[in-house]
């Protein structure tokens, strides 16, 4: 898939950030039921708004086409997100389809998607943590992974873009051919349930987190939906449980905002398990509307406090 791919200029200084988000925004189309929606998407539509909210000072490094910059990018620039947005003839859109029953499980779709980043893309931005969001497996070359290992205190990896192949129609997953050297980048890794069995080899995520974390990642976060998540850091497998939720609520994006709970705690020197904790109150909160995080570290503390 070929595109023309050149900088948008910007004022805004590369420097200074707690985190920097790296994937692209999507546009998408959410089925819930008898209910559809479109909204904006994308780990890093999710995770930089999540993080901002929390207090974070934040950029974005993402891609999309020339007619969406104003509507996809709106939410970013409305809560003074830092952009540095490549051009791209594709915008990544997505659809994502729940039965209204079982909201752990959907059917996805690839319509579009945008363009590769390259290390160019990166190579001026500081910040304390890097946070990379792929959606497919060409959204974030393995040369960015070591060029950021070099520069930054944290890199943290939402590997579900890179266990799925770049093409357009009904996501299918498969094992990162590049993990090994991927992973040994990587000082957060988050997954799912399902991507850490494929990634490990296992049949069971208790020893998917071990293997996973033997590749190189400090800490191993596998998502679970509403049966919490497992945290595997320093040799120790905590268990953290999920808020209770409302059964209608709007799953796309907690994991994202779970992560951002979990890296602005980290980022504070809060332990793993108390972080993850923090982070199950922010997707809870998130969960009960569509679009991203809407809250401040207060909600998420009250929540955290009627427990």
């Amino acid at each position: 898939m070929n595109h023309t791919f050149s900088a948008e200029r910007t004022s805004v200084s590369p420097s200074g950030f707690d985190v920097c988000v790296i994937g692209h925004i999507t546009r998408d189309i959410i089925r819930v039921g008898r209910t559809t929606k479109a909204t904006h998407g994308g780990t890093a539509y999710y995770t930089s708004i999540a993080l901002k909210r929390l207090g974070l000072r934040v950029a974005v490094v993402t891609g999309v086409a020339k007619e969406d910059k104003i509507p996809l990018l709106r939410d970013l620039r409305a809560e003074t997100i830092a952009i540095f947005c490549k051009k791209s003839e594709a915008t990544s859109v997505f659809e994502n389809t729940y039965d209204g029953e079982d909201l752990d499980a959907r059917i996805q779709r690839i319509e579009s998607i945008a363009t590769p980043f390259l290390p160019e893309d990166v190579a001026r931005i500081s910040a304390t943590a890097f946070h990379l969001g792929p959606l497919t497996r060409q959204d974030i070359p393995l040369q960015i992974l070591k060029q950021l290992t070099a520069k930054a205190r944290i890199v943290s990896l939402d590997v579900q873009g890179m266990v799925r192949p770049a093409r357009v129609g009904v996501v299918s997953e498969e094992d990162w051919p590049e993990k090994q050297k991927g992973l040994a980048c990587v000082d957060i890794l988050k997954t799912d349930e399902k991507e850490s069995l494929i990634l490990s080899g296992q049949k069971v995520v208790d020893r998917a987190a071990e293997v996973l974390a033997s590749l190189g990642p400090k800490e191993v976060i596998i998502t679970m939906g509403s049966r919490g998540a497992l945290i595997y850091a320093e040799q120790t497998l905590h268990r953290v449980g999920c808020c209770p939720l409302r059964k209608t609520g709007y799953p796309t994006g907690s994991g994202d905002t779970y992560m951002a709970g979990y890296l602005y705690q980290r980022l504070k020197g809060t332990a793993p398990e108390r972080a993850g904790r923090f982070a199950a109150a922010v997707a809870s909160l998130k969960m009960k509307h569509l679009g991203p995080f809407r809250g401040r570290e207060e909600d998420v503390q009250a929540v955290l406090f009627c427990r």
